[in-house]
C-alpha cells in the first residue's frame, strides 16, 4: 500500500483528513502526521512516504519550503497542497513547486477524492514504467554478453571508427579496451571444422566451444588481457592488449601456451587439430581490423603451409603476377596423360603443378579450388567422351566433388586427385585392354548394312553406346582408315559392281549408295578410282550391252 502523511498546524484539520476518508479504499496507509514542515520533513525521513497531503501557511517552517527540501531529496514524493481562501499569494507560490494539485479549505471530500484517484493515477503509471525500465534493464543485463560479442565482431570488420564514439561503445559495455594502446589479433581455427562437427553431437560442439573460450580467456588474462569470442563455427578470435612499446614478441608465449592446453584438451574428443594464425600488432583499438585481417590471411597460408601449426603475418608472401596461362596449360595436359592410364606419369605431372603452387605461395585458396574444380572437370569430359561409366565410379566422382567444400590445404587436394585418379586409371586400363576388333567390327556391319542411307558417326556412335569421339580414334587405330573413309569405300566398291555387272543408270546407282546427287558421286568416284564411272563401265562391262 502507498504511505500517506499529513502535515498541518491545525489538529482538527490532520484529525479530519485521517478519519473522513477511507483511505484503504484507494490502497493507502496514513503513516504519520506533523504540525509543522520542519517536524514534517523529520517524519518524512522516519517513514518514507509516497504521498504528502502538506498546508501552505504553518509556523516554523511552511509548506513551501518544506516542499523545496522535500523534492530535492525525494523527488517522486506526491505533494497535495491544502491552502486557506486568504493564502492564494503563498498558494501561487507553492504551484511552481511541482505539485499534484491543491485544496482549498474548508476540505471537500469529494475535491480530496478526485486529487486522490489522480494521484493513483499517476503512481501507477509511474510504477508501469519503472516495472517496465527495470525488465528492461534485466534484459540489458542478460544481454550484455551478446552485445559485447556483437560489438567485438564489429570492432574486427570494420576499421572507420571514431575515438568518440569507440570510448562510448567501450565505456557502456564495460570493457578494458582504452583506444590508445597496443593490441593485436589471435584466430584459434579449428582445422576441417565441417568434418570434425559432423563427427560429434550438438551437445560435444557446445561443450568444445565453450571450452575453447574459457581456456583462451583464463590464459589471455594471466599474460596480458584482451577478450575471446567465436566468430564463426569453428573460429575464435582473441584480442590481445598487449604492454605499450613492447615488441610482437610479447605475445609468443602466450601463443605457445595456447598452442599447448588446447591441444591437450582437444586430444579428449576426437582428433582434432588446429592452426592459428597471428596478426600484426597495432597502436589502437580501431586498428584491430587491420590486425585481424592479416591474421586471416596467415591462416589462408594453411593452404600451403599445412595445417596444425602457428602461422604469423610475417610468412604470407609478396603480391607477384600469377601465370595463368601456364598453370592452365598444365591443367589440360592432364587430358592428354588421362589417355595412357599411367598413374606414375600422371602423378608426377600432378606433383610438378602442386610443387609450382606451393613454391610460389601467390594463389589465393579460391584460385586453387578453381583449379581443382577444373581438373575434376576434364576429367569428367575425358570419362564422358569416352563413353567410361559406371556406378562405382559415379559414386566417387560425387564424393570428391562433395569433398572440395572440405578440404583446406593443398597437400588435401593433391592427395583427393590421386585417389581420384587412380580409380579413373583403372577404368581406362581396362577400356584399354578390352578386344576392341568387337566394336570395330560392329561399326563395319554397321556399314556395310546402312551404307545405302544417309549414314552418320553420330548414328554409329548410338548403336556401338560409345561417344563419336571414342569411336572415331578407336576405328582410326585398328584399320588406320576414318569411318568416313570407310563409308565412302564400302560405297565405292559397291558402286564399282554395279557398273560392272548391270546396265542402271548412274543417278539410280548413286541414289542406292547413299548419294542424292549424282554429280557428287562421280566426282567421288573419279577420286577413289582415277576415272569417271562411264569410263570405268567402258572398261570394265565387257559383253553387256
Amino acid at each position: 500500500m502507498d504511505k500517506l502523511i499529513i502535515v498541518d498546524d491545525e489538529y482538527s484539520t490532520r484529525n479530519g483528513l485521517k478519519v473522513c476518508m477511507d483511505w484503504e479504499k484507494y490502497g493507502i496507509i496514513v503513516v504519520g502526521e506533523a504540525e509543522n514542515g520542519k517536524k514534517g520533513l523529520e517524519l518524512v525521513e522516519r517513514v518514507q512516504p509516497d504521498i504528502v497531503i502538506t498546508d501552505v501557511k504553518m509556523p516554523i517552517m511552511d509548506g513551501i519550503e518544506m516542499a523545496k527540501q522535500l523534492k530535492a531529496l525525494h523527488s517522486n514524493v506526491k505533494i497535495v497542497f491544502v491552502s486557506g481562501y486568504d493564502d492564494i499569494e503563498y498558494l501561487k507560490i507553492a504551484m511552481k513547486m511541482d505539485a499534484v494539485d491543491y485544496i482549498l479549505k474548508p476540505v471537500n471530500l469529494a475535491e480530496l477524492a478526485e486529487v486522490i484517484e489522480k494521484i493513483m493515477t499517476i503512481s501507477k503509471m509511474e510504477k508501469n514504467q519503472r516495472d517496465l525500465l527495470y525488465r528492461m534493464n534485466e534484459k540489458l543485463h542478460l544481454s550484455m554478453p551478446l552485445l559485447r560479442e556483437k560489438f567485438l565482431i564489429q570492432l574486427i570488420q570494420d576499421n572507420k571508427w571514431d575515438e568518440a564514439s569507440l570510448e562510448r561503445r567501450v565505456s557502456f559495455l564495460d570493457l578494458n579496451l582504452p583506444y590508445s594502446g597496443l593490441y593485436c589479433s589471435l584466430i584459434i581455427s579449428i582445422d576441417n571444422p565441417r568434418i570434425v562437427f559432423e563427427q560429434i553431437s550438438e551437445k560435444e560442439t557446445e561443450l568444445i566451444t565453450f571450452s575453447i573460450l574459457n581456456i583462451c580467456q583464463e590464459l589471455v588474462n594471466f599474460h596480458l588481457g584482451g577478450y575471446v569470442f567465436e566468430h564463426k563455427r569453428g573460429e575464435f578470435v582473441l584480442i590481445v592488449a598487449m604492454p605499450d612499446k613492447e615488441g610482437i614478441e610479447e605475445i609468443f608465449p602466450l601463443i605457445n601456451e595456447l598452442k599447448a592446453s588446447l591441444s591437450g584438451f582437444l586430444k579428449r574428443f576426437i582428433t582434432i587439430s588446429m592452426t592459428i594464425g597471428v596478426g600484426s600488432a597495432v597502436n589502437q583499438l580501431s586498428g584491430i581490423s587491420e590486425s585481424y585481417a592479416m591474421a586471416s590471411e596467415a591462416i589462408e597460408q594453411k593452404l600451403y603451409l599445412g595445417k596444425n601449426q602457428i602461422i604469423t603475418f610475417d610468412v604470407m608472401a609478396s603480391n607477384k603476377s600469377v601465370d595463368f596461362r601456364t598453370i592452365n596449360e598444365k591443367v589440360e595436359a592432364l587430358l592428354s596423360l588421362l589417355k595412357t592410364a599411367n598413374t606414375s606419369i600422371i602423378f608426377r605431372h600432378l606433383d610438378e603443378l602442386f610443387d609450382a603452387l606451393v613454391s610460389n605461395r601467390v594463389l589465393s585458396y579460391k584460385d586453387c579450388q578453381r583449379i581443382w574444380m577444373q581438373m575434376l572437370l576434364n576429367i569428367s569430359q575425358f570419362l564422358s567422351e569416352f563413353g567410361i561409366q559406371s556406378e562405382q565410379l559415379g559414386q566417387q566422382e560425387s564424393e570428391i566433388w562433395e569433398h572440395l567444400g572440405r578440404i583446406e590445404t593443398l597437400d588435401d587436394m593433391k592427395r583427393g586427385l590421386k585417389n581420384y585418379i587412380a580409380v579413373v586409371c583403372t577404368y581406362v586400363e581396362e577400356r584399354k585392354e578390352k578386344k576392341t576388333n568387337e566394336v570395330v567390327q560392329d561399326i563395319v556391319r554397321i556399314i556395310e548394312n546402312n551404307y545405302q542411307s544417309n549414314l552418320t558417326i553420330a548414328e554409329i556412335a548410338s548403336q556401338v553406346y560409345l561417344s563419336q569421339t571414342y569411336i572415331c580414334l578407336l576405328f582410326k587405330q585398328e584399320t588406320s582408315v576414318t569411318i568416313n573413309e570407310y563409308i565412302t569405300r564400302v560405297r565405292m566398291e559397291k558402286s564399282k559392281q554395279l557398273l560392272t555387272d548391270t546396265n542402271a543408270k548412274l543417278a539410280d546407282i548413286s541414289n542406292s549408295i547413299g548419294y542424292s546427287e549424282p554429280s557428287y558421286f562421280s566426282k567421288q568416284f573419279r577420286k577413289y578410282t582415277g576415272m569417271n564411272p562411264s569410263e570405268y563401265r567402258e572398261l570394265h562391262q565387257g559383253g553387256l550391252k
